[in-house]
């Protein structure tokens, strides 16, 4: 479950490098295998026929699907953070967003809810004069948009948080599978369905449309459009 305070101080950018390291060692992986087919294990069908050669055929082979098979999973590993990167981000610009609206009207943030200056002091009774009610009012509509963003915000981190980790935890696991339409097929697609979900998942479908609003609005214009890719039915 990720808190206030875990949200604001992550370092969503590295999530960001670490899925484009991933990307380049899946494109290395790619370019290995495709040397060892057409540098390796071709030129060795075509001249060495023996047992031998078969045998060293193989083993090429062998490599050869390992690197493939590798390459689709680091694509996989790249998909998720990719993913994770994304879906924090959302989240830490509509917590940013909550502390930039809590600051313009006048709140702080305690333990990761709104404060104001009524706060724990109700204003109470005959002799409060209307201006006081009024201004209570108002900022009991502020504290509640500002609360409505931060519980927004760790709405879409933590199953991000939740899903990216199991999905790569399973990842881990297939570190020797050398079968290239299990690593293309399963694998692979695995890892995308894992990302669309992750991203979806972040559209605040069902909630009230002013925090709709408000989340939206909070954005960057490149999250809105990433958002509108990812989704455009819901979006």
């Amino acid at each position: 479950m990720v808190n206030y305070h875990d949200l604001y101080a992550s370092r969503v950018d590295q999530w960001q490098k670490a899925a484009d390291d991933w990307v380049d060692l899946a494109r290395r992986s790619s370019s290995a295998c495709e040397d060892i087919r057409a540098q390796g294990k071709k030129p060795l069908d075509d001249h060495w026929a023996d047992a031998t050669g078969k045998t060293a055929g193989k083993r090429l082979e062998d490599l050869a699907d390992r690197l493939e098979s590798g390459g689709d999973i680091m694509k996989g590993v790249a998909m998720v953070l990719d993913a994770l990167a994304h879906s924090m981000g959302y989240a830490q610009r509509t917590l940013f967003h909550a502390i930039e609206l809590a600051n313009e009207n006048g709140l702080s943030i305690q333990d990761g809810r709104a404060v104001g200056s009524y706060t724990g002091a109700v204003p109470t009774g005959p002799n409060v004069p209307q201006n006081v009610r009024d201004a209570y009012t108002k900022e009991q509509g502020h504290i509640s948009t500002v609360n409505a963003l931060i519980d927004e915000a760790l709405r879409e981190a933590s199953p991000a948080d939740t899903k990216a980790s199991a999905e790569l935890d399973k990842l881990a696991k297939t570190i020797n599978v050398s079968d290239t339409s299990q690593a293309h097929n399963e694998i692979l697609v695995e890892a995308s369905h894992v990302e669309f979900e992750i991203l979806r998942a972040d559209i605040p479908v069902g909630k009230d449309p002013q925090l709709v609003h408000a989340w939206w609005g909070g954005l960057t214009p490149q999250q809105q459009k990433d958002l509108m890719r990812a989704d455009p039915v819901t979006t």
